[in-house]
C-alpha cells in the first residue's frame, strides 16, 4: 500500500506500524498544530470482508467511551474515500516494552508507572470494558515520560456482547500475558487484565517474563497449568513480600486476585512504607470485588439446581488444553481471522515492524532511557505570606485563604506553585499564549484557553487534552465550567451557550448547530464576551459590550442561570453602568461567587491598570491600590474562601524596566496603601513586561 500524502485534513509524515487489520501513520494536524497518530483501515481489508470495518469502528467507539487521563485519547474519527480512520494522541516517548529491554526497574520506579495507569484500567473495567491485550508494548509514554494505556483494538464488554461479535470464541491476546481463563477460551472480565498487570509487574522488576516456551501454544498452556513462578528465584534482591503480591496478582483462580488495579498498586505502596496489608480472606475478597454480585448470583443458581442435576465440577486442565488446541487450530485454519497480524505480530513480544512500535513512532534502536516522572526542579521559598502564618494541610502543604496552590502563566506556559511561592513547576511547554485559567472540581486539572482552543492539563499525570476548538469563530472569548462540573458556559461569536460539560460531545461541537443540539440554553440578547459562575452554580456574571449614549463600554450583569427562560429577564445586578465610573474596557474581572468583584482597566503594557473592588450588596466600588497607592495591577483573583486576593503588580514609577511581581494579601486590606512584600519568586521571574500571569488559587485538597 502506497503511503498517502493526506488523510482528511491530516498531513502524513511517516508510517509507524502495520498490524493485522490497520496501519498507523504519524501525521500532522494543521488546525491544532500538533503531531498525531492516525489508525487507517487498508482498502484490501474492507473489500475482503466488511466485518473488518465493523471491528475497526467498534474499536473507535470503545476508546471514545474511555475518556480518562491514563488512556491514549482519540481526537477525531472520519472517513477518507470510504476508508475509516481515527486520530489519536501521538506518543513520542516510546513504550514500556522498550524500557524494560534497557534496564530492570526498581520497585519504586515500577510503582510510579503502575499507579498512573491503574486508574485508567479500573475506569475501563467500571464501564464493563476489558482490554484483553494489556502488555508493555501497549503502555506508551508521552515526551515527558507519562505512561498511558493504548490499543483497545481487541477489548470487549465483559457483560456480554451481541451474538456474532467480532472475536467470537477465539483466543484473543498475547500468550505471554494471558490469564488462564483467557488462554482457555473462557469468558473474561477485568480480572484478566489484573493478571496481565501482575505479569507486567513481574517483568519490570526482574527483566524476565514469568513463563517461557518454544511456541505460543506452549506458553498459553503454561499460564493454565503451571504454578505461579517464584519471583525471588528470578531476582533474589527483591523483598520477600513481593512473592505475596505476585501470587495474588497472578492467581489461577480469578476470585483470588486483586479486585482492582488500584488495589494492587496500593498494596505495593503499603509494603514499601513498611505496612503489612491485612490478609485478604474470602469474605474480604467477596466484599471488595466489583465482580462479587455476579459470582453470588451464579452460586445461588448452582445451589438451587442441585436437586435436579449433579454438582458442577471444576474443569480439568486437560479440557482447557484441548480447548486451546481446538480454538488455535480453528483460528489458524480460518486464515487467522480477525486476530491475524495483531496477535501473531506480538507473540512473545515480536514488534509489529522491524523498527517501530504500533503507535509511539520511536524506533527501538534509538530509544534512550527517559525519566519516569517529568518535573521541573523545585525552588524553595524563603519568605512567608503577608499578614498570617500559613496553616499546613493534611498533605503538608501550606494553606492561605482556603487554598494550597496557585496556578499561573509565565512565558506563555502554565506553572503551579504552593501558596507560599515554593515548589514552582512548569506543566506546559508550547509557548502559546494562554488565558482564562480555571481549576476544575477534581483539584488536579487546569482548564485554559489558547487562541480559539480550550485545553486542560492534569498536574498529576501532566496529560494535556483538547476540549474544544472553534477555529471557525470570529470571537471565542469565554469558557467557564460550573462548580459541580456538570455544565459549561461558552461565549462564541458574542453568543452565550450553556450546555452540559460532556467532553465527547464538546470535542466535536465545532459548529453553532452542534452546540444548539447539546440540550442547553442560548442567550444572544447581549454581545457576551466572558462569563463566570456563582459559587452555588445558580447565577452567572456576564461580561458584555453595553451601548451607553452611543458609546460602547464593557459591563457586568449578574443573571439567574437556573433555567433558560430566566436569563434574559432575571437581572440580579449590573455595573459599572449606573453604579460608578470606570474605564470603557474591562481587561479582566473576577467574582468570589457571591457578592464581591475585582475589575481591572488597561493603562499600560497590554493590561496593567487600575483595579477596583465592587460589592453587589452595597452596590458600591472602592479603588484598590494597595501598593503605596500606585498603578498598575492586573489579574486579581479571589482565594476559595474570598479572604485573600492574589494579583500581579508592575510599578509604573519604574517605567519599562519595572518587574512583574505577584502579591497575596488579605481582601479586607485591599484599600490600605502600604509597602507590600511579593511572593518570593526569583528576580525577573517574569521576563516579558506584557505578561498576563493570570494567577488562580486551588481549593486546599484533603
Amino acid at each position: 500500500m502506497v503511503m498517502p500524502e493526506k488523510i482528511g485534513r491530516y498531513e502524513i509524515k511517516s508510517e509507524l506500524g502495520r498490524g493485522g487489520f490497520a496501519t498507523v501513520y504519524r501525521g500532522y494536524d494543521p488546525r491544532f498544530e500538533r503531531e498525531v497518530a492516525i489508525k487507517f483501515l487498508p482498502p484490501e481489508l474492507i473489500h475482503s470482508d466488511p466485518q473488518f470495518r465493523v471491528r475497526f469502528e467498534r474499536e473507535a467507539k470503545i476508546i471514545a467511551q474511555l475518556e480518562h487521563p491514563s488512556i491514549v485519547p482519540v481526537y477525531d474519527v472520519g472517513e477518507e474515500n470510504g476508508q475509516p480512520y481515527f486520530v489519536m494522541r501521538y506518543m513520542s516517548g516510546g513504550s514500556l516494552s522498550e524500557r524494560i529491554k534497557s534496564h530492570t526497574f526498581s520497585i519504586e520506579e515500577t510503582v510510579r508507572i503502575l499507579e498512573q495507569i491503574a486508574p485508567g484500567l479500573d475506569e475501563a473495567h467500571s464501564r464493563g470494558i476489558v482490554h484483553r491485550d494489556l502488555k508493555p508494548a501497549n503502555i506508551l509514554f508521552t515526551n515527558r515520560g507519562v505512561p498511558l494505556i493504548s490499543d483497545f483494538g481487541i477489548a470487549k464488554f465483559s457483560q456480554g456482547e451481541a451474538s456474532g461479535n467480532m472475536t467470537g470464541s477465539a483466543i484473543i491476546g498475547t500468550p505471554a500475558y494471558m490469564a488462564p481463563e483467557q488462554a482457555a477460551g473462557d469468558p473474561v472480565d477485568g480480572r484478566a487484565d489484573i493478571y496481565a498487570l501482575g505479569v507486567i509487574l513481574y517483568e519490570m522488576v526482574t527483566g524476565k517474563q514469568p513463563y517461557k516456551a518454544d511456541t505460543p501454544l506452549g506458553l498459553a498452556i503454561k499460564h493454565i497449568t503451571e504454578p505461579v513462578p517464584h519471583i525471588l528465584e528470578a531476582n533474589p534482591n527483591l523483598p520477600l513480600w513481593m512473592e505475596k503480591v505476585i501470587s495474588t496478582s497472578m492467581a489461577k483462580n480469578r476470585d483470588e486476585r486483586f479486585s482492582t488495579a488500584v488495589e494492587l498498586v496500593e498494596t505495593l505502596k503499603a509494603f514499601l512504607r513498611g505496612v503489612t496489608p491485612p490478609e485478604r480472606s474470602d469474605n474480604t475478597t467477596a466484599r471488595l470485588s466489583p465482580y462479587n454480585k455476579t459470582a453470588t448470583i451464579k452460586k445461588q443458581q448452582e445451589s438451587t439446581s442441585t436437586a435436579q442435576m449433579e454438582p458442577k465440577k471444576r474443569r480439568s486442565p486437560v479440557f482447557a488444553i484441548l480447548a486451546v488446541l481446538i480454538l488455535l487450530a480453528a483460528v489458524i485454519g480460518g486464515g487467522l481471522y480477525f486476530m491475524g497480524g495483531d496477535m501473531l505480530a506480538s507473540l512473545l513480544e515480536a514488534p509489529i515492524t522491524a523498527t517501530a512500535p504500533s503507535v509511539s513512532g520511536v524506533p527501538t534502536e534509538t530509544v534512550q532511557p527517559i525519566v519516569i516522572q517529568w518535573t521541573a526542579t523545585p525552588i524553595s521559598a524563603a519568605e512567608t505570606v503577608e499578614a498570617t502564618a500559613t496553616q499546613p494541610s493534611s498533605s503538608g502543604l501550606p494553606i492561605v485563604g482556603g487554598a494550597d496552590k496557585i496556578a499561573f502563566v509565565r512565558e506563555n506556559d502554565i506553572w503551579v506553585m504552593n501558596v507560599d511561592g515554593s515548589e514552582r513547576r512548569q506543566y506546559t511547554n508550547d509557548r502559546l499564549p494562554k488565558y482564562n485559567l480555571q481549576w476544575l472540581p477534581d483539584g488536579k486539572t487546569i482548564l485554559y484557553m489558547s487562541g480559539k482552543t480550550v485545553k486542560t492539563v492534569n498536574i498529576e499525570t501532566q496529560v494535556e487534552e483538547v476540549i474544544i476548538n472553534y477555529v471557525s469563530a470570529q470571537y471565542f472569548e469565554g469558557f467557564s465550567v460550573s462548580p459541580d462540573g456538570k455544565k459549561v458556559a461558552i461565549s462564541v461569536n458574542r453568543e452565550l451557550f450553556i450546555v452540559p460539560y460532556d467532553l465527547l460531545k464538546l470535542r466535536f461541537a465545532t459548529r453553532r448547530s452542534a452546540l444548539l443540539e447539546m440540550d442547553g440554553c442560548l442567550f444572544n440578547a447581549l454581545p457576551v464576551k466572558d462569563v463566570q459562575w456563582s459559587g452555588d452554580g445558580t447565577k452567572l456574571a456576564i461580561e458584555y459590550i453595553a451601548n451607553v449614549n452611543d458609546v460602547h463600554a464593557d459591563a457586568i450583569r449578574i443573571v439567574d442561570a437556573q433555567n433558560c427562560e430566566a436569563i434574559p429577564t432575571a437581572t440580579v445586578d449590573e455595573f459599572p453602568t449606573g453604579r460608578f465610573q470606570f474605564a470603557n474596557e474591562i481587561v479582566n474581572f473576577d467574582w468570589d461567587g457571591d457578592l464581591l468583584f475585582f475589575l481591572n482597566s488597561n493603562v499600560r503594557n497590554n493590561g496593567f491598570g487600575d483595579m477596583v473592588m465592587y460589592s453587589s450588596f452595597t452596590h458600591k466600588a472602592e479603588p484598590a491600590a494597595p501598593y503605596e497607592n500606585n498603578c498598575c495591577y492586573r489579574d486579581a483573583s479571589f482565594s476559595p474562601d474570598s479572604s485573600y486576593v492574589v494579583f500581579a503588580f508592575q510599578d509604573i514609577r519604574l517605567g519599562s524596566t519595572g518587574p512583574i511581581n505577584l502579591y497575596l494579601i488579605p481582601t479586607d486590606s485591599i484599600s490600605v496603601p502600604r509597602k507590600l512584600d511579593p511572593l518570593p519568586l526569583p528576580d525577573n521571574f517574569f521576563t516579558n513586561r506584557n505578561e498576563a500571569p493570570n494567577p488562580i488559587m486551588r481549593p486546599a485538597q484533603p
